[in-house]
């Protein structure tokens, strides 16, 4: 699988909850588990948008 941010491939992809592009795993800025089965995922250009960082640690 390809990397939609940084066009890497590598073998394990997961999707920013914030712009839904694929993502390795050196791109993801932070991930946390909110249920067992939830994950909320944000990439580093997503990090960078104050709006979008804010309703990721508000989650």
């Amino acid at each position: 699988m390809i990397c939609e941010r940084c066009s890497a491939q590598t073998y394990m992809v997961e999707k920013c909850n914030y712009c839904n592009k694929q993502l390795c795993r050196d791109c993801e800025k932070s991930a946390k588990r909110i249920a067992k089965t939830r994950r909320y995922v944000i990439c580093k250009d997503c990090w960078g948008d104050m709006k979008k960082r804010s309703e990721f640690k508000a989650e």
